[in-house]
């Protein structure tokens, strides 16, 4: 499922929004990374398999540290294993570059930033990540 998944669908910044429902992201074959998260959930969850949304950072292998937002995958419960985390948007397992932040049942569940503001107006919110490799700590 998540070969196909990754195959099938492209990794595009332009179509789609957070409110995107995962059924419309699945019919344009494009979407970001929680967008592909979401329809791998909602293919588990049809298949009677319990599924969950991660949202979190990760760190890419091609050098690039400075990215424009999080990352997003997705778990999924299998038999004598436990949780097992699959990245759609890369076609991958989650590895040790993945770092989880938040678990939810949805993208809501495990929202980064969440609440109400109430007056102004013209405010624009600027994001800014920074994933990178720590230095090994040498133990003796």
């Amino acid at each position: 499922m998540l070969a196909r998944l990754h195959r099938e669908m492209t990794y595009d910044c332009t179509t789609t929004q957070t409110t995107t429902p995962a059924a419309a992201a699945f019919a344009l074959k494009h979407g970001v990374c929680q967008d592909l998260a979401h329809v791998f959930i909602a293919a588990a969850r049809s298949l009677a398999i319990p599924a969950r949304y991660v949202g979190g950072y990760f760190r890419r292998d091609d050098g690039v540290s400075e990215q424009e937002a999080g990352h997003a995958w997705a778990e999924a419960f299998v038999p004598d294993l436990g949780w097992v985390a699959f990245d759609p948007a890369n076609g991958v397992c989650a590895t040790d570059a993945h770092v989880r932040v938040a678990v939810g049942l949805d993208y809501l569940g495990a929202a980064p930033l969440r609440g109400t503001r109430y007056g102004g107006a013209g405010e624009v919110l600027s994001v800014k990540v920074r994933v990178d490799q720590a230095a090994q700590q040498m133990q003796n």
